[in-house]
Formats: structure tokens, sequence, C-alpha cells
């Protein structure tokens, strides 16, 4: 997508240091003509800029930024560049850096510093990255939007009136205003994926284990950290560094080996919607238009039907959230902490169930009925062509606590955000990608989620790479 078109972005200079691609970046630098220095000074001019107007950072690191890219560039005249050399990264506020605040969107914890990095990023700053800034979430990430008590809510930069989705909105609309290169995104029930495509960025559900995380990943085995960027190439050039074992994941995979196999050889199973739910018109118009672009490209593309109707997946995610995450935000709430009315409602409504053994063993059974039925269309198909939101983006304000939003003139269920991406939370061996399509009469980007088989992420990728050449291509024409 050309995110030139984003109003925020059309003042920004071409020749701007931070205004490339993370991987034209680490070129730049192996070449000599990009300094870690210059580079880290424009993106926090950038940085500013943006969050005077959207509000996508919780805090920003200039002095410690800088400091850190003077030794990046240390490191370069030294010879002793690492792979991402004096790269910023931003990292979601759910998300431990040791020595930077990590409040987790809530007054309860305004004032926790972290004392170890997390292992999901540990590696990027291992490789030279710099954690510059930290991004917006919900509180807790319990929510579809990115809005708390805290800091307040993250706009949609292409059209202000809107949300970002969540809950990594921060981090998608940095990266979709240049204000940051790379950026980490967590992802329980599509809070990487939904914001991603609220901005029209790129970002990758991995499969589970693929990617370490804190505590280890035994413990939610919905939950992934995963990596966000501009472009595919940018999103797998974090992806190769972050899936790397750990011995402190009990559940640690690694993904297994690409198979070669290019996009136009592939059986793609096309799902347009769910029942129980309806599909915007315009998210429609670009899914079927990237269906017919992949199919041009030889790849043989069939329709089917999404195995569950959407009130038997909301109760199999009640049953999962309820057994891992009810028990967290209830305590916080007994303890006298204030807390958001995102927060309440995600309570009261995983409360239903109750966190104990018999649920999360219903949970699970829920899980691999759905992963059966998932299991069956690609038994048939290479690759799930599918929606990553019902439509655009939500209005921003709007947290949808006791009402859904229209969408081609009716009122859709007040659970509605997650019903294209908690699918492969619940069966989470299925790695998942969302690509911008087009842009809806409001502005706002519409996107296509990709999902392969469980721990082909390296497929998905590449496939993914040629996808987003032919969406590319698509809106140019």
């Amino acid at each position: 997508m050309d995110l030139r078109q984003c109003a925020l972005n059309r003042q920004l200079d071409s020749a701007d240091p931070c205004a490339g691609d993370a991987v034209d970046m680490v070129s730049a630098m192996a070449r000599g003509d990009l300094s870690p220095v210059d580079l880290m000074r424009a993106t926090l001019e950038r940085a500013d800029v943006v969050q005077a107007v959207i509000n996508p950072f919780t805090h920003l690191f200039h002095e410690d930024a800088m400091s850190q890219a003077h030794e990046s560039a240390r490191r370069i005249e030294q010879g002793r560049a690492r792979p991402l050399e004096g790269i910023p990264l931003a990292v979601k506020e759910l998300t431990a850096v040791a020595g930077q605040p990590h409040t987790l969107g809530s007054l309860f914890l305004k004032d926790v510093v972290a004392t170890v990095t997390d292992p999901s990023i540990a590696p990027l700053i291992e490789a030279g990255a710099i954690p510059f800034a930290r991004t917006n979430t919900p509180e807790f990430g319990c929510a579809s939007v990115t809005d708390n008590l805290l800091f307040g809510e993250t706009l949609n930069p292409w059209n202000t009136a809107f949300s970002t989705a969540g809950s990594s909105g921060g981090a998608a609309a940095a990266l979709a205003t240049f204000a940051a290169p790379l950026a980490q995104g967590t992802d329980s029930a599509g809070s990487l994926r939904m914001p991603a495509a609220a901005c029209g960025v790129v970002g990758l559900k991995p499969s589970h284990g693929v990617v370490p995380s804190a505590p280890p990943g035994y413990l939610d085995i919905n939950g992934h950290n995963g990596p966000m960027g501009r472009t595919v190439a940018d999103v797998r050039m974090m992806f190769e560094l972050m899936a790397r074992p750990d011995a402190s994941q009990l559940a640690g995979r690694v993904p297994l080996p690409a198979t070669g196999t290019d996009l136009g050889g592939l059986r793609i199973a096309l799902i347009t919607g769910m029942d129980g739910l309806d599909l915007d018109h315009d998210v429609e118009r670009d899914l079927r238009a990237a269906a017919a672009s992949f199919a041009g490209e030889g790849a043989e593309v069939h329709e089917v039907r999404f195995p569950w109707d959407f009130g038997r997946l909301f109760r199999a995610t009640q049953l999962a959230f309820g057994a891992v995450y009810a028990p967290l935000a209830r305590s916080v709430i007994e303890a006298g902490g204030e807390v958001s009315d995102l927060t309440r409602a995600f309570v009261e409504s995983v409360s239903r169930v109750t966190a104990n053994l018999d649920f999360t063993v219903q949970a699970r059974t829920e899980a691999a009925e759905l992963h059966r039925g998932i299991g069956a269309i690609l038994a048939e198909a290479d690759l799930i062509l599918m929606p990553t939101l019902q439509m655009p983006a939500p209005e921003a304000g709007d947290h949808f606590i006791d009402h859904g939003p229209t969408v081609n003139g009716r009122e859709q269920d007040d659970r509605w955000i997650v019903a294209f991406t908690v699918p492969f939370n619940l069966t989470s061996g299925c790695p998942a990608i969302t690509l911008p399509a087009g842009l809806s009469r409001d502005g706002i980007p519409t996107a296509v989620q990709l999902v392969a088989s469980p721990y082909r992420d390296l497929d998905l990728l590449h496939w993914a790479a040629q996808a987003e050449g032919c969406l590319t291509t698509r809106s140019t024409q």
C-alpha cells in the first residue's frame, strides 16, 4: 500500500532518513549511506510530530535512544555491526524491556519499571535494534480498541474519526506514519493483525511457540508475540531473528522448512464470511479482487464456508480467555485498582465461565473441534484467504461494550471485531498474516488475511511477499 496517501504522510520528504523501509535502512547502513545517529534523530523528530496528532506512543526515550545510536555508529565504524545495528524499534507497552516502564496501560501499574527483557524481543535488541519508544495499548491488552485511562486513545492516521483497532494499535499507527521502522506486537485474539489491517501495514501472528514469550507459552496457548512492519520483507527480517529456540519455553517449536512453492502453484481456499455476521461491502470487494489477482497468477482459488457460526466461535473464545486472563484482571479490580470500562466489560464477559480445570479442559476441547474444521480446509488447500476485519475500522471513542457496529445497514454483534482473527489463536499452530488490500469509502485501509498450515511460517512469508506484489500492482492500476 502507498502510505503516502495517508494525510499525515503527505508532507514527509521522501529523502528523510525515516521515510524508507527497514530492509532498505539496513542496506544503507551497510553501504555507509545512512548513519544510526541521523536515522534516530529523524525518527524521534517524526515521532514527536505524529504523537501530537494521533497518540501512538506511551513513552519516547530521546536521550537514551540517541546515546545508543551513537554507540551503534561506533560499532559500524569499528566493523562490529550487528544485523539490525541502529534500527529504531517500537515495543508494545505490554512487553517488558529492562529499565523501561511496563505499565500494561493501567493506572494500577503506572509506576512499574521492568527488570528483565521479554524473550520475544531480546533477539532484536541483541541484533542491534534500539528500543526507542513504547506503543499504546488498551489496559492489559483486554480490548480491540487502543484506549486506556493512563495514556488515552490512539487515533487512526488515515482518518482520525476512526480507531486503530487493537490492542497493538499504537504500533500499527507508528508504522503507518513512518514514526517507527519496526514494531513488535502481541496477539491473543487478533491484537496484532487487526490494527495492522486498520492502519494499512503488515502483521504476522506466528505459529505458537515459534517466537518465545514470557511467561512461557504453555501458560497461554492463545497468546503470541510477532513482528509488524510496512512490508513483508521487514516483517520477515524481524521474524527470522525472533524465531529462535529458548530454553525457558516448554512449548518451543521451530518452523518447518520452506517448500519453495510459489503463489501461482497454490490451492487457495477463499472464505468470504461467517454465519451470524455481515461483511462490509468494501472489505468484500477488495477480498474478491485479491482472490482474482492470485488466480491471475495461476493459483487455484475455490470458495469454502467457515466451519463454525459466530455464536459457537465466541463461546469457545470466552472459555479460552476465562481460563487464562480473567483471574489477572479480576485481581486488579478486587485490589481496588481503577480500571477502564473496557477492562470491566472484559472481566464480566469471561467471568461467565469459571477459570478452573473443568473449563480449561472444555476450552481446549472446543479449540480441538475448531482445529479439525480448519484442518479439513487446509487438507484441501495450501492457503486460506479471508478478511482480517469484518469492516475497515471502528469509529474512535466507541468501545462497543453494549452494542455492535452497523455494517451494510445492519447492527452487528458487540463482539464482532475478533471474528476472523481469533480462530487462529484458538487453533494456535496456524500462522496468519494480514496485508493491506485497498481503501474504504472513508479512506480507511482494507486488508486480507492469509493463513497456512501449522508451522508453515516460512512458506506463509514467501507467499505473502508474492501476494503483496499482486496487491500493490492492482492498487496502482
